[in-house]
């Protein structure tokens, strides 16, 4: 009896652990828990084709490789939001803290063709991000003039700028050009107060923006512009009267 009862506890003691996984529509943002220990997996149901994220590389590291996306936090006060696009050019919104415990495998399902009836609902921040990107025409879009937002110097320029407003939402399409034979990083992020920006960084919220059009959400095609290159910057805004 007490052999049998040893060969059962060594047999649970050696038993592979089993990883916490739960699964998520793709339809809205997908909030992902992170823990500097270990990296979270996000499961996508197409192969990922670019992420977009507005932080510092050496506050987070992410990779991918099909339809996974990478997930490692290197700062534990983290927080922050991320786009991914797919192949077939769906936006995914991916909205992540450092909190435990942190998610091992989150599956993210794709919304079945058809599978809503009645009206549309309201478009959102991913799907409106999307249409800039994808250049697809939302219902009652109007074309608007928006004058670019002016530059503090000259390492890059904006050389194509178009909007159109839905209903209070603006949506602003700009290219960015680099005017430098070096690499330069496209600081996304609005919200944080920069007081020195490291060299060869651009930040954005250094930028003077149209007055009255408070900044939604704002994404890139390529957050690195390579020397000569230009990208394309996805901004949305808060019309108030």
């Amino acid at each position: 009896m007490h052999l049998a009862v040893a060969f059962v506890l060594v047999s649970l003691c050696a038993a592979p652990p089993v990883l916490a996984a739960r699964s998520v529509a793709a339809d809205r943002p997908i909030a992902v828990k992170l823990e500097t220990a270990q990296p979270t997996a996000l499961a996508l149901p197409e192969p990922v084709a670019s992420v977009s994220v507005g932080l510092a590389p050496d506050r987070v590291s992410l990779d991918y490789d099909g339809p996974y996306l990478f997930l490692l936090p290197l700062d534990p006060a983290i927080t922050g939001r991320l786009f991914v696009v797919g192949q077939s050019g769906t936006l995914y919104v991916v909205t992540f803290k450092v909190a435990a415990p942190a998610d091992d495998v989150v599956h993210v399902l794709a919304t079945p063709a058809g599978a809503a009836s009645g009206p549309p609902p309201p478009l959102s921040v991913a799907r409106l991000l999307r249409a800039l990107r994808t250049g697809t025409s939302v219902p009652g879009q109007q074309a608007v003039d928006l004058p670019p937002p002016v530059l503090p110097d000259s390492r890059v320029r904006v050389t194509g700028a178009s909007a159109l407003a839905l209903g209070t939402t603006v949506g602003l399409v700009l290219t960015v050009r680099n005017t430098q034979p070096t690499p330069l990083i496209l600081d996304l992020r609005l919200d944080m107060p920069i007081e020195a920006p490291s060299e060869g960084v651009i930040p954005l919220s250094a930028w003077t923006w149209p007055s009255r059009l408070p900044i939604r959400a704002v994404a890139a095609e390529d957050e690195v512009l390579a020397p000569a290159s230009e990208t394309r910057v996805y901004l949305l805004f808060d019309r108030r009267p």
